[in-house]
Order: structure tokens, then sequence, then C-alpha cells
């Protein structure tokens, strides 16, 4: 026999929603074992949720700062390196080399937002999932893994806030 119990929830409303997550926190159900699907994105905190933060400005900086470090070395180190003396001229120019330094660091500024956007997503992810289709029609639902023997409250408290389809899920492709 199962540890736990998993149990989803259908509410129409997000205030609904939010009022079940506080009393399911009381009975002592931590926000790591709900999942909360919408069909349109609520900011986690209107929902009764802790905030979720990100890695994404920390993967974004490595990437431009790796960028710029790439377009220094092509701007400055390269021409050192395959040295072309032209009567007068130094050997870097500054403008030539700003504007290889500031491409650079824009390139690799967006491939990493791009690149932590996917990984931020757990983008992709294969195998079949959890999922009702009332989601798409604008449903709330409540994912919910607790321990059995907190099923009976945990009905009731759902019950008490609205829910309905209340009922243990399946997964399936999506």
């Amino acid at each position: 026999m199962s540890d736990t119990l998993t149990l989803m929830a259908l509410f129409h409303e997000g205030t609904q929603t939010a009022e079940a997550i506080d009393e399911l926190h009381r009975l002592g159900i931590p926000d790591d074992r709900m999942i909360v699907m919408t069909g349109v994105p609520y900011p986690e905190r209107a929902l009764g949720r802790h905030t979720e933060w990100l890695r994404l400005p920390q993967i974004v900086l490595v990437g431009a700062l790796g960028g710029m470090v790439f377009g220094l070395f092509l701007a400055v180190i390269t021409p050192h390196l395959y040295r072309l003396d032209v009567g007068g001229h130094p050997i870097v120019g500054f403008a030539p080399a700003a504007v290889i330094v500031f491409v650079f660091t824009m390139l690799a500024t967006i491939v990493s937002t791009f690149l932590g956007v996917l990984w931020e997503m757990n983008f992709p992810e294969f195998g079949p999932k959890y999922y009702h289709n009332l989601v798409t029609d604008g449903h709330l639902a409540v994912l919910l893994e607790f321990p059995p023997a907190l099923e009976d409250q945990v009905r009731q408290v759902l019950d008490a806030h609205g829910a309905h389809h209340v009922h243990h899920p399946e997964k399936q492709p999506l």
C-alpha cells in the first residue's frame, strides 16, 4: 500500500481555491505537495502559495558575462595574436571593439534567457501527467499528495470550499 494518496479537486473561482489551500496548509499539507493547475496564469500569492524564487536572473547574468568575455577575446586578444600593423593605427580600435563586445554580450544574453526559461519550465517533459479537461474550460484544479490518515479531513475541507469533481486522478498522456 502506498504511503501517500493523490487527490484532485476542481474549483470554479480563485478565491475558493485560495481558501481551500490555506485550510489544507493548516492541516499540515506542505506547499510542495500541492499543484495548482489553471488555464489562466495566476500570481502565486493570489492563490495563497509561497513565492517561488527562480534562477533565471542568475542564468541570464552568467550568459551576459560569458558573451562579454568572448566578445572581449575576439575584439582585443585576437588582434594581438595575429598582429597586423597598419601605418600609425592602433592594433585595437575602440569603436569596432565596442560593437563586437556589445553584439556578443546581447547575443549571449538572449540565448541564455531562452535556455534559462526552458530550464525553469522543465521543458521538455515526457510521459503521462495528471490533468482534467475542465481546466481548459476555466476551472482551477488542485492536485494533492497527503498521508492516507488525512483523507476524510481533506475531503471535508475541499467540500466546504466548493470543490467539485473530487477524485483520485489517473495519469493520462497529454
